[in-house]
């Protein structure tokens, strides 16, 4: 196993698209997206199954090894959270490399 970090980004789904471009272009080493999860926050409920994604949220990890580049990722992301809503977490984790 490898120590990396976690990056989880809760975001509306309609920004999903953009957040995946985004974290293209700040060079992330991939990521999973999930999509239609529900939960409550600061902007109230947020469920999976409503009949359109506009009041839905999706979650995004990432994995990283670089601190350097998990530091560009935070920083770029930032600015589409304070814009939209959401929450970006960063924690210690392992990666079972295969």
């Amino acid at each position: 196993m490898k120590p990396c970090k976690r990056i989880e980004i809760v975001i509306e789904q309609p920004l999903a698209r953009r957040l995946a471009d985004r974290l293209d272009e700040l060079g992330a080493p991939g990521y999973t997206m999930i999509p239609n999860t529900s939960g409550r926050g600061d902007r109230g409920l947020r469920r999976g199954d409503e009949l359109t994604d506009t009041f839905t949220n999706c979650v995004f990890i990432v994995a990283c090894d670089d601190e350097a580049t998990v530091a560009r990722i935070v920083e770029g992301v930032r600015a589409l959270i304070a814009r939209s809503g959401g929450v970006c977490l960063v924690s210690d984790s392992m990666w079972v490399r295969h």
